[in-house]
């Protein structure tokens, strides 16, 4: 079997449906879409069409990726706004989309004034195999990375972390694997320890905003250990990207702070240009690891759940 894809999915309490339609999904393990309307606009009923052609705009949108994962399978991380947990699993390829019966939820039922509707709703469900449920705080790599847009989405960027949980195993310890959010803390805290001196790059000893909700332009602020300010940019992209310039055009405007400016990116060694640091961040990751905090710091990213 080919290597699975990994989703996104959340429900949240801002849709149309009852409180326990919703219980019953999450007991039953599965996970659901509700766009109760397609093309013909029969305000009367909930669409029962599985067909993405069917309906437009984000509708269409989050059908044809539930579609896609009932077709070609993949591995399943769904967050129930409602819940505690978060619900993990495995859908088989060739699943089949299912619907699942419930009632409107009585306000929005009132507010979308559905005269005539018989007030039930139509959910397109599929089934989760070997469901797991964990809490976000026990996976610490699993909740800064999770998709900020969409109700359905691909999640490359988490890499085996799903699987790993669904299937009981460890989650294998690389860079490609931490969220860009641990990327960057995982640089902050490189910065706070002496190893960083030996190779040329200021010790941090504070910072003044969270790492990687800093600013725009920026993922770490802090303060050296002589004074001046940090400012840095990370990224797992490499040097020649359009990403990574667009980064170095952003940090060059800084230089007039007379600061530390460091760009963390994937690159070959050290380069010193127009007073920006660009350090390769597989070499941080590399030492990092070597580290008595870093050593415990990642055998709390990559434990086993």
């Amino acid at each position: 079997m080919k290597d699975l894809e990994t989703y996104f999915i959340r429900h949240t309490r801002d849709i149309s449906v009852d409180e326990r339609p919703r219980g019953k999904m999450w007991k039953q393990n599965r996970i659901y879409i509700h766009y109760p309307w397609d093309k013909s606009r029969n305000w009367r009923k909930d669409s029962r069409s599985k067909k993405p052609d069917d309906y437009t705009g984000s509708a269409k949108k989050a059908l044809s990726k539930l579609k896609q994962l009932a077709s070609e399978g993949g591995y399943v991380c769904a967050h129930f706004t409602e819940q505690k947990q978060w619900l993990v699993g495995i859908v088989p390829p060739k699943s089949q989309i299912q619907l699942c019966r419930g009632k409107w939820k009585p306000e929005e039922f009132k507010r979308h004034r559905l005269k005539g509707h018989d007030g039930i709703v139509i959910l397109k469900t599929l089934l989760l195999h070997k469901p797991r449920r964990i809490l976000p705080d026990d996976c610490v790599v699993l909740q800064p990375a999770q998709p900020r847009q969409g109700t359905i989405t691909r999640w490359p960027s988490i890499g085996n972390a799903v699987s790993a949980i669904v299937k009981n195993q460890k989650l294998s310890a690389s860079l490609d694997t931490l969220s860009p959010n641990h990327q960057e803390i995982m640089c902050a805290e490189f910065l706070r320890l002496n190893e960083s001196v030996k190779i040329g790059l200021p010790r941090l000893i504070c910072t003044l905003r969270d790492v990687g909700r800093t600013m725009k332009d920026l993922d770490i602020v802090g303060v050296a250990q002589d004074g001046k300010q940090i400012f840095a940019q990370v990224t797992y992209s490499s040097f020649g990207s359009n990403n990574v310039q667009e980064k170095h055009k952003l940090l060059q405007k800084f230089a007039e702070h007379r600061a530390y400016l460091i760009l963390f990116c994937k690159c070959q060694k050290i380069i010193f240009e127009k007073n920006i640091i660009i350090f390769p961040i597989e070499e941080v990751y590399a030492r990092f690891r070597k580290t008595k905090v870093g050593k415990n710091w990642f055998k709390h990213i990559f434990r086993k759940i």
